[in-house]
């Protein structure tokens, strides 16, 4: 056996084995290059858990009239507080966070009659109540969705928020009375939104 100076190594015939200077080095150099693997993946893994949950995160309104008496709205699956005002009119109570898109308004159409919709204010910058009538004539003012339409209505800490409107009210409808019926529609907003909001409103 042939020991090389300075190298850790022996040499037995034509063969080199490596001595305990050279394993040393060698270990070392392996265990630096797997905890950086090791990092890497831990790192990877918690990125690919976290970003899709965070950008799959929306909050929703789910308005369902059953009846020109019973309409129940839920927030995210919860029931919110809702107020029967007169036939087809209700106000809602909004969540804390929750802040309205520009318009703040929408319509769905009736199943039944596409020159009728069911109106929603989700409320203004002074009031936290939201408004619903149902049977009330369409306005070009606002946004008209089909009934059963998903639309994005605003905004909670940042995330957005979707609305979804049910008519399953269409067997108990009937053809409304056009002029009390505005005229109880005007009346609300007035009691809602203050006289001065509801005046540039029309004004537009």
């Amino acid at each position: 056996m042939l020991r090389l100076p300075g190298t850790g190594l022996t040499s037995q015939g034509s063969t080199v084995v490596t001595g305990i200077c050279g394993l040393r080095q060698a270990h070392k150099g392996q265990s630096d290059e797997h905890k950086i693997i090791l990092v890497l993946v831990v790192a990877i893994t918690a990125a690919l858990v976290t970003q899709p949950a965070s950008a799959g995160t929306v909050h929703s309104f789910v308005f369902t009239e059953n009846s020109p008496t019973s309409l129940t709205v839920t927030y995210d699956g919860s029931p919110l507080t809702v107020t029967f005002s007169n036939s087809d009119i209700w106000t809602f109570s909004l969540p804390v966070g929750f802040s309205f898109n520009d318009v703040g308004f929408q319509q769905w159409t009736e199943p039944e009659n596409s020159n009728l919709a069911n109106f929603v204010s989700f409320g203004t910058d002074v009031t936290r109540g939201g408004f619903v009538e149902s049977d009330h004539s369409i306005s070009n003012q606002f946004p008209i969705n089909a009934d059963g339409a998903t639309v994005e209505v605003g905004t909670d800490g940042g995330v957005p928020v979707f609305a979804t409107f049910n008519d399953n009210a269409a067997g108990f409808e009937k053809a409304p009375d056009t002029g009390s019926t505005m005229g109880l529609f005007f009346l609300a907003l007035t009691a809602v939104f203050g006289p001065s909001r509801l005046r540039s409103r029309q004004s537009t």
